[in-house]
């Protein structure tokens, strides 16, 4: 499905400006970009990696790279659900291997993306120069992390529940309550989240990957002969390429994605053509290998792929765990 979309949107965008011209653009690139743009990316995941190791250690959850990194790499292959909300399935594969609570997992995503969301707005304010709108800036970021810790507070948790609970709807779903049970208590551990070290060498990991991916992009449009592109122009359209695919709720932001890199590379001083191949570039190396990588690993991982484990479930929650939850 998701070939099929990018099949379709590339060829509508190399009918609209020339296939011939892109590829003679793309042609034109160093053949060490290729590999320079892969291992750029690779760094960039590795440091959205260590991210997640701190957001686990952070939980009272640590693991060591041995256990948790498959499957941190087999979540990549569902980077392309919308909002890359596929994501939250390393939560299930956490209970399933380690025995960690699922609203543990769903915790560290739910803080993964809050934490892209806050360095992307970071890096737009820097790209476009809103050095006289700190004050608004720092104002929104602090708006959303009192509003992270407010619905995260306990008495809030508690009222949310009692409330969601009495709905007549879902009395007659054991499930569903179950649901809303673990995705409050998910809530409930994103506190520990939002304290200042974890919330600032988080935000500093997530900003260097953006900045690594704009630089990416800006040494491939010069490449191509856009000289005038500047690293925060670059950074700009990288970030707001990411926005607008997450906003869009499309399976990986296609279409959207591309016509927001696109416009913006031209907005900045770029031809058409040269918008059309660094796009496609930057889309090849930081969604569709990943996401290839990312399969690859979660087809090697059976237990991963089952819908089931011998002898449990995902909502029979071992009494170990339960009982650090109660400490």
């Amino acid at each position: 499905m998701l070939l099929a979309g990018a099949l379709l949107v590339y060829g509508l965008l190399a009918l609209a400006v020339g296939w011939g011209a892109v590829s003679q653009q793309l042609g034109a690139l160093a053949w060490w970009i290729w590999p320079l743009a892969v291992l750029t990316v690779v760094l960039g995941y590795g440091l959205l990696f260590v991210r997640w190791q701190l957001l686990l250690r952070c939980l009272g959850r640590p693991l060591p790279v041995r256990a948790s990194g498959p499957i941190y790499l087999a979540g990549l292959g569902l980077i392309a659900a919308p909002a890359r909300s596929g994501e939250a399935l390393r939560a299930v594969w956490l209970h399933r291997r380690h025995q960690i609570p699922v609203h543990s997992g769903v915790a560290a995503t739910v803080a993964e993306r809050l934490l892209d969301l806050a360095s992307a707005l970071l890096v737009l304010a820097w790209g476009l120069g809103l050095g006289r709108q700190r004050a608004a800036l720092a104002a929104v970021l602090l708006a959303l992390a009192a509003l992270a810790w407010l619905m995260s507070h306990p008495t809030t948790l508690a009222q949310f529940e009692r409330t969601v609970l009495r709905l007549p709807f879902t009395k007659p779903w054991r499930g569903l309550r179950r649901v809303l049970r673990e995705g409050l208590q998910a809530l409930a551990e994103l506190r520990s989240l939002l304290r200042p070290s974890p919330l600032l060498l988080g935000l500093t990991l997530s900003t260097a990957v953006w900045l690594l991916e704009g630089s990416l992009l800006q040494l491939v449009l010069q490449q191509l002969g856009a000289t005038s592109l500047s690293l925060e122009n670059a950074s700009v359209v990288r970030t707001a390429t990411s926005l607008g695919g997450v906003l869009s709720l499309l399976p990986a932001g296609l279409g959207t994605s591309e016509l927001t890199s696109i416009g913006l590379a031209v907005l900045y001083g770029a031809s058409n053509s040269q918008a059309v191949a660094a796009t496609v570039l930057l889309r090849v190396v930081t969604l569709f290998l990943p996401c290839l990588v990312g399969l690859l690993v979660l087809k090697q991982q059976p237990d991963l792929l089952a819908t089931r484990r011998k002898g449990s479930s995902i909502s029979a929650e071992p009494q170990s765990s339960r009982s650090r939850d109660h400490h």
